[in-house]
């Protein structure tokens, strides 16, 4: 059934619904209901009405109120978005279950923030939108209007009080002011290494626990012809476009993350310029110079990358733990005579290093913030606190029963492929809760749910601190003095095989002198008055 066939249902129903209403209140006397922007309950309040004993005028039936409309702005995600909210049915599930009207403006996922942009600019203002934080993104580009919801919270959101957990509320509190709605994320350390298993086996090796078990893995994976194709092509460890985020895992081995924000020395300095930093580094060069890692690293686009390890020839590499079904699945489809079983596995230690291994601690996925300008923040924290609900955590995660999934022998089965066909992806830009079993379950059963419970159960026990996470964005120089200014060298000592204790001199003689120690204060500055 499309989902035209559907609505037309719901909607003859509704008409008869209201029909019958209007004939039962046909003989009741005129009355006035006093409207309320709060977005609670209104039992109204009734005119003068005939209240002789003689009379035999019908009890008067007040009309339903109107629910509260609200409009929120969110990115398409990339996704198919309905066209016309009143004939689509997931829109207005969402709105019946809610009591709120939302109408829905998505725009644009590949400039979402730069459009926002533009409409705030022009004093186009929603209810609410949707952002990453208060720090960054569209929120960061409006603070000032970003109305403070502790009391709403307090009185009108018990799943949100119930579901989001205090460091995801964190990153939407400015001065103890609760500045937006969080998306608790669904990982805790935001980046797990990924491995042939199916190898390991094939040489009797387990998950490697230290770095330098780690070391003799990939070479194994190097010296071996475990692709069983004859030649010397496999790559045992890629990344791509140098040291980004792809890389995290490696330098979580030393419990570092360049960009993340650390203390030493009574400064708060960027993992790159922390004197452990040096040890990620030889371990990267060492990868580099024994032909243990993609050589092609610096230049790999995200689709090439994606071409070698679809190719079956690539042993690990790091990424995002929601990948770990994924990832395994594409591999699989592209190369499916291999035998290919690509796992999620625990960081392995660095040697000398004794704190946390992981990656930075991933606190919120997404965030909706309310506009001081909203005609009704009272149904904007009910609409959100619905979505928190496990009937919104259901709908968000698995879309409607009938048209998305079934309930069999008490079960949900879930069909992803009614998704595409019913045009009903768009759901995840306002998925709000962080991890739900059953949904995961419905979702992602067997083989599936097993590799993503196992990436997520990785990611739950692994990760530290940056002290900068909600920090917000710089100026451009300062950015660019943080995410790019010491990629090139580090590069050179790679790939040229130079002293890694050449690093500390770079730090200190040349990327300190510019603009290091002006990115180093205003870390610093940051941290001791947001502490």
């Amino acid at each position: 059934m499309n989902r035209n066939k559907i609505w037309k249902g719901f909607a003859l129903v509704l008409a008869l619904v209201m029909f019958l209403s209007a004939c039962a209140g046909s003989g009741s006397t005129t009355n006035s209901t006093n409207s309320s922007n709060t977005g609670s309950s209104n039992t109204g309040s009734t005119g003068s009405t005939n209240t002789d004993s003689g009379s035999n005028a019908a009890p008067q039936t007040p009309e339903p109120a109107e629910p509260p409309t609200i409009t929120v702005y969110a990115s398409d995600f990339a996704k198919v978005t309905p066209t016309d909210h009143d004939a689509d049915p997931t829109i207005q599930y969402m709105r019946e279950k809610s009591g709120i009207n939302v109408q829905m403006v998505f725009v644009a996922n590949s400039n979402y923030t730069e459009q926002m942009q533009l409409k705030f600019a022009s004093g186009e203002y929603p209810d609410a939108f949707q952002s990453s934080g208060i720090n960054n993104g569209a929120a960061a580009l409006a603070v000032e209007m970003l109305l403070p919801l502790n009391d709403l919270i307090e009185q009108y959101g018990p799943n949100l009080k119930k579901n989001i957990p205090q460091e995801a509320w964190d990153a939407v509190t400015l001065n103890g002011q609760i500045l937006g709605i969080p998306a608790p994320s669904e990982v805790k350390s935001s980046r797990i290494l990924f491995i042939r298993k199916d190898w390991l086996d094939k040489l009797g090796l387990d998950y490697p626990k230290t770095s330098e078990e780690y070391l003799d893995v990939l070479r194994a994976f190097r010296d071996n012809d475990l692709n069983g194709n004859g030649e010397k092509d496999e790559i045992p460890f890629s990344t791509r476009q140098g040291f980004n985020w792809v890389m995290d895992a490696i330098w979580g081995m030393w419990g570092l993350s360049p960009s993340a924000g650390f203390e030493y020395n009574g400064e708060v300095i960027p993992g790159f310029a922390h004197p452990r930093f040096k040890e990620p580094l030889r371990f990267v060069q060492t990868m580099y110079q024994e032909g243990l890692m993609d050589s092609e690293f610096l230049t790999n686009s995200s689709s090439i990358w994606a071409q070698k390890f679809e190719s079956g020839r690539v042993g690990s590499y790091g990424y995002m733990p929601s990948a770990a079904w994924a990832f395994h699945k594409r591999m699989v489809d592209a190369t499916p005579d291999q035998g290919i079983n690509m796992m999620t596995m625990p960081t392995p230690r660095g040697t000398g290093w004794d704190g946390p291994v992981g990656a930075t601690f991933s606190t919120i996925s997404q965030s909706y913030h309310v506009m001081n300008t909203a005609k009704d923040p009272v149904a904007v924290v009910k609409f959100f606190d619905w979505l928190f609900s496990e009937e919104g955590q259901i709908f968000t995660d698995l879309g409607l029963e009938g048209l998305n999934y079934k309930i069999e022998n008490g079960k949900i089965v879930y069909d992803e492929a009614t998704e595409v066909e019913h045009e009903t992806q768009w759901r995840a830009t306002l998925k709000m809760h962080g991890h739900n079993p059953v949904t995961l379950e419905a979702k992602y059963p067997g083989e599936a749910g097993e590799k993503l419970a196992r990436g997520l159960e990785i990611s739950h026990s692994e990760g530290f601190d940056s002290l900068t996470l909600n920090m917000p964005p710089m100026d451009a120089e300062l950015q660019n003095v943080l995410f790019n200014s010491w990629q090139e060298r580090a590069a050179e000592i790679v790939v040229n095989n130079e002293p890694v204790e050449n690093w500390d001199k770079f730090i200190e003689e040349v990327w300190r002198k510019q603009g290091g120690n002006d990115l180093i204060k205003a870390m610093t500055d940051w941290v001791n008055s947001n502490k």
